[in-house]
């Protein structure tokens, strides 16, 4: 499930540039990107967006 939110996060990203930029912001911080998805509503762990990003 969080893999899911992780990607419809990112899907929202593309189109919201306040939102990408605050992604930007953390850099490769997972933990931080997780926080701010969680301020939008998506549950995933900095676990996931590593393995997310490993994958892409």
């Amino acid at each position: 499930m969080s893999k899911k939110q992780l990607e419809t996060f990112f899907a929202k990203a593309v189109v919201d540039t306040q939102l990408r930029r605050q992604i930007d912001d953390c850099g490769s911080n997972t933990s931080c990107i997780a926080d701010v998805g969680e301020k939008y509503g998506h549950k995933f762990s900095p676990a996931t967006v590593s393995h997310w990003k490993r994958d892409h």
